[in-house]
């Protein structure tokens, strides 16, 4: 996470930076990359994505209009990106890989099998009920702070996470 942390350097030492920035990235960073770790299942690719993210929040955060929800606003930025990076690598999938067939993989284990299929049923939910699955039961947010990253009411989030695991449920049946 070099880059954000290079930047902000540089910004303090031309006195452009706000003084508890730095203190906020601190506190958020980890969730910052769980979030997006929980979207791309990839370490490197969430890395790039909290990088990405805390950019963004940095030039934007004069912007905040409440500085108490900086934990939210950076962990909605986050989810966006990550999810925008996430369609952006499925079309260069489809993309380079539709000129030749592709080879069937070997079996994995029962477990692994199973995992897959969790993960294909969840990619198939409609991306309201996805975000707030991901959310709530891989990140470990609470409804209060789903509903304030996707900027719902909380039961709103509440009603999804049900709808969501129901579907889910039936799906593996």
């Amino acid at each position: 996470m070099s880059a954000y942390v290079e930047a902000l350097a540089s910004s303090r030492a031309a006195g452009q930076q706000e003084p508890d920035f730095a203190a906020r990235v601190a506190e958020t960073q980890r969730r910052v990359f769980q979030v997006a770790y929980g979207v791309l299942g990839d370490a490197a690719e969430a890395e790039e994505v909290a990088q990405e993210t805390f950019l963004k929040a940095y030039r934007r955060f004069a912007s905040l209009r409440e500085p108490a929800k900086f934990r939210a606003w950076v962990a909605r930025i986050a989810l966006r990106l990550a999810l925008n990076r996430r369609r952006g690598r499925q079309r260069r999938l489809v993309r380079d890989t539709a000129w030749h067939e592709t080879r069937p993989a070997a079996a994995p284990a029962a477990d692994r099998l199973f995992l897959d299929r969790v993960r294909a049923e969840v990619e198939r939910l409609p991306e309201k009920l996805r975000a707030v699955l991901l959310l709530s039961a891989v990140e470990g947010m609470d409804a209060a702070e789903v509903a304030a990253a996707l900027d719902i009411p909380a039961g709103t989030v509440r009603s999804r996470l049900h709808v969501a695991r129901k579907r889910l449920l039936e799906a593996l049946r």
